[in-house]
């Protein structure tokens, strides 16, 4: 039985229909993707099939036997990136908070640690906006993190290193092995971006941070993307979204943060903090 969903943003209707417009003469079409610069078409495999037009309307098809909980990941996922691409809302693989007023992304391979690194922050004071997946939005030219109301998806060594507590935890999706968590969310609309953090695991034996050249900066930036691949499809997005990580390039802090691969969360809250601090009393 599949419920009534919706998405985390305003102004989306959001229904169910066996039938599913077609696109005619998309920019893109692969196996599992029709694009054009105002309609999008995506299939997955065994959960169904969705549409998404003008970045305020999905129309989805379920396949037999689906599990409701990947319709719902699905759409907060993959449908809601293609929603964010139609309005031009540059987004990213990466989690944020607040600390100390200041505005954190952190991006990162799967497994690199940004989930963990953010929910180490949420759970001692940092102000929580995103995981996984961030938005950026501009207002007076100057970027701003836009929040998202989506739970946190951890692994159980996270969990156990950051000792939460089960009554605070949902199961995930059957399959990925993880947990919800439902983070307390900072009480903003928005928060300007100050800081970019881009973790990555390396043989170091203490963590170490780099300050990238302008243009590793902007290549770094456009690898983290979420599905840039569909903006073959969307070239206006595309333009827009190159302007936009140039501003972003200009206007903020940037530093690669190389982990040693086995250090325990509370290490790594410890040595990003303390650049955190450092970097405060820089500005």
């Amino acid at each position: 039985m599949h419920g009534k969903y919706s998405l985390p943003v305003e102004g989306v209707s959001v229904s169910r229909d066996e039938e599913l417009p077609v696109i005619v003469g998309p920019l893109l079409e692969t196996d599992n993707l029709r694009v054009s610069p105002h309609e999008c078409l995506l299939s997955v495999p065994e959960v169904g099939r969705f549409y998404i037009r003008e970045g305020r309307e999905v129309v989805y098809s379920v396949a037999s036997g689906a599990d409701p909980e990947w319709v719902k990941l699905c759409l907060n996922g993959q449908v809601l990136v293609a929603l964010l691409h139609q309005r031009k809302i540059i987004n990213f693989h990466a989690s944020s908070f607040i600390y100390n007023d200041r505005g954190v992304m952190i991006l990162g391979e799967t497994g690199a640690g940004k989930s963990s690194l953010t929910v180490s922050f949420a759970l001692t004071g940092a102000g929580f906006l995103t995981d996984d997946l961030t938005p950026v939005i501009f207002k007076r030219m100057k970027p701003y993190i836009w929040p998202l109301s989506r739970d946190v998806k951890l692994r159980g060594n996270t969990i156990m290193q950051l000792d939460i507590s089960s009554e605070k935890l949902r199961e995930a999706e059957k399959g990925t092995g993880k947990q919800y968590l439902e983070v307390n969310r900072a009480d903003v609309k928005g928060h300007v971006l100050q800081t970019i953090m881009k973790i990555e695991i390396g043989d170091s034996r203490k963590v170490e941070f780099h300050e990238p050249s302008v243009a590793e900066k902007f290549s770094l930036l456009r690898s983290e993307i979420c599905s840039w691949e569909m903006l073959a499809g969307m070239l206006e997005t595309e333009a827009a979204y190159l302007q936009q990580l140039v501003q972003i390039v200009e206007k903020v802090r940037f530093v690669r943060v190389m982990r040693p691969a086995e250090i325990t969360i509370a290490k790594f809250h410890s040595a990003v903090e303390s650049y955190l601090n450092t970097e405060l009393h820089e500005v």
